[in-house]
């Protein structure tokens, strides 16, 4: 089974929590390179030396952001694998994409991918193989529930379309908050992310389908 469900989130009104919620709101509103120590604990109400004290640095403190906002994406994604009956490529598609709009760990309203994205611009190799280990199994389980309800497709191919469908995800907005008026326009209209989340759901299932 997936280790997605550590590390446990801090307690709501604790200071790590704190301190979480205000570098994820930075990392949405301003972008990951905005992060400093003065800056997140101004945000946060909090002596900035108690970002040392809990997370050992900034880098540390991201560390732990990536890993919540990755076990929000993983921890759905084997809910809706554990609940694939056959080959099912209606569901299969839904746990690909579904997990995708996980909400943010902290930020009400953001999305965990978008989070992650914007950590992944400044991250290091090592936290990148750390939380693609807490993808990588239910990733493998997603390729061959579709290759299964789909019955002998190419494998590299269907792997292409996994990723094409995934990055496609990342510019549904809601992106972030310093983009918001340009994403309530233009092309994908005004429609919320309950009907965003659905009208994506079609695409990746035409997306998806059709494999040469």
């Amino acid at each position: 089974m997936s280790q997605a469900s550590e590390p446990p989130t801090p307690a709501p009104g604790a200071t790590p929590a704190k301190l979480l919620h205000a570098a994820e709101q930075i990392v949405i509103e301003e972008g990951v390179h905005a992060l400093s120590v003065r800056h997140i604990a101004a945000r946060a109400g909090v002596n900035s030396a108690l970002i040392r004290y809990h997370f050992g640095n900034v880098d540390g403190l991201l560390a732990r952001l990536a890993h919540l906002n990755a076990a929000r994406i993983a921890d759905r994604r084997t809910e809706l694998l554990e609940a694939l009956v056959g080959a099912d490529f209606e569901g299969a598609v839904d746990a690909l994409v579904v997990p995708l709009w996980a909400p943010a760990a902290h930020v009400p309203g953001q999305r965990a991918i978008v989070v992650l994205d914007e950590i992944f611009s400044r991250a290091g190799g090592d936290l990148g193989s750390e939380v693609w280990a807490l993808f990588a199994e239910g990733v493998e389980r997603v390729s061959a529930a579709l290759q299964a309800s789909l019955g002998g497709v190419d494998e590299a191919a269907l792997a292409w379309r996994i990723r094409f469908v995934t990055a496609a995800a990342l510019d549904v907005p809601p992106r972030a908050s310093r983009v918001e008026a340009r994403a309530s326009e233009g092309a994908y209209g005004r429609d919320d992310l309950v009907e965003r989340l659905a009208r994506f759901r079609g695409f990746a299932q035409q997306a998806l389908r059709v494999i040469d």
